[in-house]
């Protein structure tokens, strides 16, 4: 077994993975920007290396198709499927989060919404995507986000069909004062202390493959192999990324593990995504034959891709 075999095995088995998230992660990161849609037998050529069989694969496509993540369309004995409308809003927003590449500046303002006359489990779902969004709780009906839009920000509110009940407020908060103060207030109301934990897990189970992939021999970087590491990359910050709030520099703590891993991860993908694009290119099928060419967007990853 090859040492980039031995990395992609320890980690398809560092942690349980869902087959609904890593198809999310599939979706989000190969498919998105070449049409959104794929051949069901597509999706398990992609996945069967990674020792995934087609059971997996069609029960974690049938919970997606179930939770109006993905549709299906079926031509003949072929099931087809593609994001739906909200797994597009959803998959859209991610990649904003999952592919920046450098940490958004700030200049001290903060967004602030107020719910007034919210029942109990509309107030619930509404916080739990605004948490999403990276905004904190500072009350039970006061979320802070010192990032957020107000523009992208009312939007999901009308989304959500909730703009009448929350009030906006923007606030100025100079970092010249009470500088420990806030910085301890944030630390609390977004769990940074978690968060980084997560971040140093990602770069322990990561970092090892970086040497591998610069002293191996360019035959042995196959394009299944730059497929499965770069499918297996994403998935695992993805899962930590979209749990970041993305706060200025300014707010967070000493020894912050987010930038190092964002770096990390840049570093490995720019490396195998021309493999991982072939390799979807040879395996990718849509209703109408093969798939598109990434769009611009595609290559504007991480500040930018090799091909762009």
């Amino acid at each position: 077994m090859s040492k980039l075999d031995a990395f992609i095995q320890q980690a398809v088995t560092a942690t349980p993975i869902s087959g609904t998230s890593l198809i999310a992660s599939l979706y989000g990161d190969a498919l998105l920007q070449r049409g959104g849609e794929v051949w069901l037998g597509s999706v398990a050529a992609l996945l069967e290396g990674l020792g995934f069989g087609e059971r997996f694969v069609r029960t974690a496509l049938f919970r997606l198709n179930k939770e109006e993540w993905l549709d299906v369309v079926r031509i003949g004995r072929r099931s087809f499927y593609r994001l739906s409308d909200k797994g597009l809003r959803l998959t859209r927003r991610a990649e904003h989060k999952i592919y920046r590449a450098n940490a958004p500046e700030w200049d001290g303002t903060w967004l602030l919404l107020l719910s007034e006359g919210l029942e109990k489990n509309v107030l619930a779902d509404v916080k739990k995507q605004l948490l999403w969004q990276g905004f904190g709780a500072l009350a039970p009906s006061l979320l802070a986000s010192p990032s957020q839009k107000l523009a992208d920000v009312q939007s999901l509110l009308h989304e959500a069909g909730v703009a009448e009940n929350v009030i906006c407020f923007e606030a100025h908060s100079p970092l010249a004062l009470s500088r420990a103060a806030l910085r301890s207030r944030v630390e609390e109301c977004w769990h940074l202390t978690e968060q980084n934990e997560m971040y140093e897990s990602f770069i322990s189970l990561f970092r090892p493959i970086l040497p591998l992939l610069r002293d191996c021999d360019p035959a042995e970087l196959t394009p299944e192999r730059s497929f499965q590491i770069q499918l297996l990359l994403i998935h695992f910050y993805r899962r930590v990324v979209l749990k970041d709030p993305l706060l200025p520099e300014e707010l967070l703590p000493a020894h912050w593990a987010g930038q190092t891993a964002r770096q990390l991860c840049i570093n490995i993908y720019q490396r195998v995504s021309p493999g991982a694009l072939a390799f979807v290119s040879e395996k990718g099928e849509s209703s109408v034959g093969e798939l598109p060419a990434p769009g611009p967007l595609y290559y504007q990853r991480f500040g930018g891709l090799p091909g762009a």
